[in-house]
C-alpha cells in the first residue's frame, strides 16, 4: 500500500499544483484557438483581397483559395506545435531535447526531401506570382497543354490528344503562357516566282483591308490584319506574310483560317498562281516482254 501510494504521488503532483497545471494548460488551449481564429481573419482577408485585385475572375478566387490554404496549414502548424510545447513545460517536461530533436529531424528532412521541398517551394511562387491558372495554355520542354490542375506540390496538364501529365512544379524551368494578353499569328502566302509580286502585293491588302473592316472579324481582332511584305525569296517561292492579332483563345486561329481561304479564292480570281509543290509521277513497273516461239 505504501509503495502504491509512493508510485501515485510520484506520478500526480499535488491538488493544488494539479489545479494550477490544469488552469495554465486549459488558458493555453484557449489562447492558441483564438490566436488561430484572429490568423484565419487576417487570412480571409488578404483572400478578399486578392478577389477584388482579380476583379472577382474564377482565377482570382482559385489563386486566393489556394493561397489562404497555405498559409492556414501553415498557421495552424505553427499555433498547435505552440500550444503544444509550452503544455509539456507546464507539466514539468523539458522541451529543450525535443526542440533539438526536432531541429535534427527538420534538417534529416530537408536533405533527404530536398526535391518535394523544391517542387513546394516553386508551387508557392507559381500561385503568389499568378503565374498560370486553371484553363491556361501553357508549353513546358516544347509541349502545349491545357492546366486543369494547380496545386503547391505538382501541376496537372493535359495535352492536344487527351492525355494526361503529372509535372512536378520543380521541374518546369521556362514555362511559355499562350494565355495571356494577346497572341499573334503569321500567315505566308507562297507565290510562284513567275508572277507579278506587285500585283500579289495589292491582292493581298485588299483582302486583309476588307477581311478588317468587317463587323464580325473587327470585334474578334485587337488591331486591322498587317501586310508586312515579302518575308522570302527563293527559285521556289515568293513569301508574303501578313499577321493576325487578337485575344488568346480560338479568335486568332479562326482569323487566320478565314484570312488564307480569302487569299487562296482572290489570287484564283485574280489569275495569280501560288507556289505548288513539285509533282510526284509514280512510274509503273514495264512488263516484262516474253518471247514468242514459232
Amino acid at each position: 500500500m505504501t509503495i502504491g501510494w509512493i508510485l501515485i504521488h510520484r506520478l500526480f503532483p499535488e491538488t493544488e499544483k494539479l489545479l494550477d497545471i490544469a488552469l495554465r494548460v486549459g488558458v493555453a488551449l484557449v489562447l492558441g484557438f483564438l490566436a488561430q481564429r484572429l490568423l484565419f481573419l487576417l487570412v480571409n482577408r488578404a483572400e478578399s483581397w486578392i478577389e477584388r485585385v482579380g476583379r472577382g475572375s474564377e482565377r482570382a478566387r482559385q489563386r486566393s483559395r489556394t493561397i489562404g490554404g497555405i498559409f492556414k496549414s501553415l498557421l495552424t502548424v505553427l499555433v498547435a506545435g505552440t500550444v503544444v510545447l509550452y503544455c509539456l513545460s507546464v507539466m514539468g517536461w523539458d522541451v529543450r531535447p525535443l526542440l533539438a530533436t526536432a531541429g535534427i529531424a527538420g534538417v534529416a528532412l530537408g536533405f533527404g526531401a530536398q526535391t518535394l521541398v523544391r517542387d513546394v517551394i516553386a508551387g508557392v511562387f507559381i500561385i503568389f506570382e499568378d503565374q498560370f491558372g486553371v484553363g491556361d495554355l501553357i508549353e513546358v520542354d516544347g509541349k502545349a497543354a491545357t492546366v486543369e490542375e494547380l496545386r503547391v506540390r505538382s501541376t496537372t496538364l493535359r495535352d492536344f490528344n487527351g492525355f494526361l501529365h503529372f509535372v512536378p512544379n520543380g521541374e518546369m524551368k521556362i514555362v511559355i503562357n499562350r494565355s495571356r494578353g494577346w497572341n499573334r499569328v503569321a500567315v505566308d502566302v507562297p507565290i510562284a516566282p513567275d508572277q507579278d509580286a506587285d500585283q500579289a502585293l495589292e491582292v493581298c491588302r485588299r483582302v486583309a483591308d476588307t477581311m478588317s473592316a468587317e463587323p464580325m472579324w473587327k470585334e474578334r481582332m485587337l488591331d486591322e490584319i498587317q501586310l508586312w511584305g515579302f518575308e522570302g525569296l527563293s527559285t521556289q517561292d515568293l513569301q508574303i506574310r501578313l499577321v493576325v492579332r487578337a485575344i488568346p483563345g480560338p479568335d486568332v486561329h479562326e482569323a487566320a483560317r478565314e484570312l488564307r481561304r480569302r487569299l487562296l479564292r482572290a489570287f484564283a480570281d485574280a489569275g495569280i498562281r501560288v507556289a505548288a509543290q513539285p509533282a510526284i509521277t509514280q512510274m509503273r513497273p514495264r512488263e516484262p516482254v516474253v518471247a514468242r516461239t514459232s
